[in-house]
């Protein structure tokens, strides 16, 4: 057998051997909340670490999120046009076409309606 075959066939096995050796002999224990408001804390920490990430840049201009906005039906109405002139060609490789606009149809959209979801679930 080639041992290149071998290296590679071996080679999750080294890697995981070794997550599991910085895992037992180097990493940091974890913190594990004794009480509940051990759990609070540490959770109101992680939320303004995520606030804080959220607004790194600062206030964005208003022009900004006005174009972005305006942009979101131009291009999901020119990705759709695109998908249903190949849908009606017949002859092309739809599966792409509906690969690609399902691909851009969640970048578009996907994002603000998992936030609205998200949003909706907190209440």
């Amino acid at each position: 057998m080639d041992p290149l075959i071998i290296f590679s066939a071996l080679g999750p096995l080294l890697v995981e051997a070794g997550k599991a050796a910085v895992g037992k002999w180097l990493a940091p224990d974890e913190f594990k909340p004794v009480t509940i408001d051990d759990y609070v804390k540490m959770r109101s920490i992680d939320l303004e670490m995520f606030k804080a990430m959220q607004d790194k840049g600062g206030v964005g201009y208003p022009w900004v999120d006005a174009i972005t906005r305006l942009m979101r039906p131009a291009v999901a109405g020119i990705v759709l046009s695109t998908w249903a002139w190949l849908h009606a060609q017949g002859g092309t490789d739809a599966g792409a076409a509906d690969a690609f606009a399902g691909a851009v149809g969640f970048y578009l959209f996907g994002d603000r309606t998992l936030f609205y979801a998200r949003k909706a679930a907190v209440k």
